[in-house]
């Protein structure tokens, strides 16, 4: 902010600036300050409130407390994940109408591990409560999503992280028409059509995309079409907790580097198919994981049909114990083979194969010291 005060020969020469300066500059402020800024005099209103305001993230998450359901809303404006530049409010059902809290007030005087609420005196407790807001006849998820929408609104709904895992979001009052920057996402939902809805309004080139079906909801399964959407074909990192109907052919087309889905139709030659495109140098670029749950019975003569492999019972595993004992306690895998690149044989993955999951994961790492080139064996390096 003191290069900015620098640059524009200090605030004494404010009203001097034209209004696109004026609006250059707010973008910098804190948002308290852009508060304080915007009640110093009308132009100063005009300015702060035609400057968007940068909004890193918003969550919208259903939960339950002891004796009642509210939905959490959590604000943070930059992207640092220790920052105080976030609030959180709590939405819950009073009768008719929504009682609406702090989130930190909430914690205050109902996390079960809290020592504190105990020490608070009368009057802070009192204090507390009058932090509470009461609005009149309405639905408390209605206005949870309001609020929620009102801060995407702010930021010209250009976050760069959204979550939401909530029933019954109410897709038809919604103002989101697209989140343009947006990179990151985390949907709940309990049907299909909710998670199409929200992809449609993506760019196509995401970062990570995670749905997840809510906990005791009905199974479903995720169509092919809806899988084909490039905001998923396209994206770095997938993780899907919920069934997932990719064919072969779309599996072989991912993008994703790192994913994990339960998938209902990939066959063992599928499988195969994926691991030769990377043993041949064809795969996806930095590939490190593919978490393939299933229920079907796996054939691994079949997955590594035609490949350069060593099973891990034998030599492999005598030779590398610290490593194959490390990746047992991660994964609790099962049939393992180390399989081994074609372009250089110093890199490989580790396919695992158990009953109701088929790990590959890039475990073989090729490293040079002073001339010795080697492997080194980990799950990361």
């Amino acid at each position: 902010m003191n290069s900015v005060v620098k640059f524009i020969g200090g605030f004494e020469k404010w009203n001097e600036l034209n209004d696109d300066c004026r609006m250059a500059v707010v973008k910098f402020l804190e948002y308290e300050d852009r508060c304080k800024l915007g009640i110093c005099s009308k132009r100063d209103y005009y300015t702060v409130k035609s400057t968007s305001l940068g909004v890193h993230s918003i969550s919208i998450k259903n939960d339950q407390h002891i004796g009642f359901d509210y939905v959490s809303v959590t604000v943070v404006l930059d992207d640092d994940f220790n920052s105080v530049n976030r609030f959180g409010l709590i939405f819950s059902q009073l009768g008719e109408n929504t009682q609406v809290r702090w989130y930190e007030d909430h914690l205050k005087l109902h996390q079960g591990d809290n020592p504190w609420p105990e020490r608070f005196s009368d009057s802070y407790k009192e204090r507390l409560k009058n932090r509470i807001m009461v609005l009149k006849s309405c639905n408390y998820e209605e206005e949870a999503v309001k609020f929620a929408e009102k801060w995407m609104k702010k930021c010209n709904f250009e976050l760069k992280y959204i979550g939401v895992e909530m029933k019954n979001y109410p897709i038809d009052k919604s103002q989101i028409k697209s989140l343009p920057k947006c990179k990151t996402i985390n949907f709940g939902a309990d049907d299909v059509e909710t998670f199409r809805w929200w992809i449609q309004k993506l760019p196509n080139q995401m970062k990570d995309v995670q749905l997840v079906r809510l906990p005791n909801q009905k199974v479903f399964t995720i169509p092919s079409d809806l899988l084909n959407a490039p905001q998923i074909m396209q994206t770095a990192d997938i993780n899907f907790w919920c069934r997932a109907d990719f064919s072969d052919e779309q599996f072989l087309n991912l993008s994703a580097n790192n994913f994990s889905f339960h998938c209902v139709n990939i066959t063992d030659k599928g499988i195969t198919d994926y691991i030769k495109k990377w043993a041949n140098g064809n795969g996806v670029p930095y590939f490190e994981s593919a978490m393939l749950w299933t229920t079907e019975n796996r054939n691994f003569e079949e997955m590594t049909r035609g490949l350069e492999y060593r099973e891990w019972d034998g030599d492999f595993e005598n030779e590398e114990p610290n490593f194959c004992s490390l990746f047992r306690r991660c994964y609790d895998p099962g049939r393992c083979a180390q399989i081994y690149s074609k372009v250089d044989p110093y890199e490989s993955i580790t396919l695992s194969v158990a009953s109701d999951l088929v790990l590959i994961h890039k475990t073989g790492h090729k490293m040079e010291d002073n001339g010795w080139t080697y492997t080194k064996y980990c799950i990361r390096c």
